[in-house]
């Protein structure tokens, strides 16, 4: 009865912290999600203009007119195209985070119906746990108790730890192939730039959306880390919300027609993303040291109350 009674114990406080840090990422995310549509917003916005401007441009009219007179149209039309690529390029990437965004707020709302109601389990499991402990024919006592509600709440913690780990360990995975990808890019852009011919900008070009594509996936892995990470510690990774890792589209896709601007912005984008992952790798350092204290601390207790129910105390 004591074993069955310890396992209740266990799977309703877990239910419970997942309730309140499913219900805490869930307020989080909306609010990601609204400053999402915002920028989405204002990129829509910015790409129909940027659009605008070079429909005007290659139209006849009389602005049109002059500057190919004094042989400047195709100069600025170059302009207007390039800032129109890359208008359309960041209003992509937004729409792709809006969408995951999406996802995730549907998938934290269907874990949180499995849990509804593990305040109310929890509310009779403890009223259950009264009678019993002043029932003489029960083994259980005010000191076994406390070392069982102890070790349910040390066994929660591991969990939540653990998630945080495996956030991590994705996270890392994430940016060591945005490396791979952004350091192919940056060797074919050297090779580029030194007269590698039509083949190898084709080739940078591809790396270069392997890159993209990359960095978008670490970027979503880093945030899911960071949200495991505001359940369990003040531990974060610092100020990642504004950081250009997390920015990428807008401080990659500047200029990106420009080869020299591109090759310098691979270089600057493998040297942020090796910092983001030094970051990461420190964290998942002490995620580790707190799991390794947990286990202790979980074995001592599970020690102290099988020695408390042998000597039938």
């Amino acid at each position: 009865m004591l074993g069955r009674f310890d396992r209740e114990l266990q799977e309703i406080k877990e239910q419970v912290k997942d309730k309140r840090k499913w219900e805490d990422q869930l307020g989080r995310l909306q609010d990601e999600a609204e400053q999402q549509e915002v920028k989405l917003t204002m990129l829509r916005s910015m790409r129909n203009k940027e659009q605008r401007d070079v429909d005007r441009m290659e139209s006849f009219s009389v602005p049109a007119i002059l500057y190919s007179i004094i042989g400047r149209k195709l100069e600025k039309i170059d302009k207007e195209k390039q800032e129109a690529i890359t208008a359309e390029l960041k209003y992509q990437e937004a729409c792709r985070a809006a969408e995951d965004m999406k996802k995730e707020l549907a998938e934290l709302q269907n874990q949180l119906l499995s849990v509804q109601n593990a305040d109310q389990e929890y509310t009779e499991w403890m009223q259950r746990k009264e009678r019993l402990i002043h029932d003489a024919q029960s083994p259980l006592s005010e000191e076994l108790y406390a070392l069982m509600d102890e070790e349910a709440d040390l066994r929660a913690n591991l969990k939540e730890y653990s998630e945080a780990f495996t956030a991590g360990a994705q996270a890392r995975n994430a940016l060591e192939r945005a490396l791979k990808s952004l350091g192919s890019a940056e060797g074919w852009s050297n090779w580029d730039m030194f007269g590698g011919g039509f083949l190898s900008t084709a080739i940078k070009h591809e790396k270069m959306d392997d890159a993209h594509g990359d960095i978008h996936e670490a970027q979503q892995a880093l945030r899911q880390f960071q949200n495991e990470l505001s359940d369990i510690t003040d531990a974060a990774l610092t100020d990642l919300e504004n950081d250009q890792l997390l920015n990428f589209a807008d401080y990659f896709f500047d200029n990106i027609v420009t080869d020299w601007m591109v090759h310098s912005k691979i270089q600057n984008s493998e040297s942020q993303t090796r910092k983001i992952l030094q970051q990461t790798n420190e964290l998942l350092g002490k995620l580790d040291e707190e799991i390794t204290e947990l286990k202790q601390q979980r074995d001592t207790v599970v020690q102290k109350r099988a020695a408390l129910i042998e000597s039938g105390q």
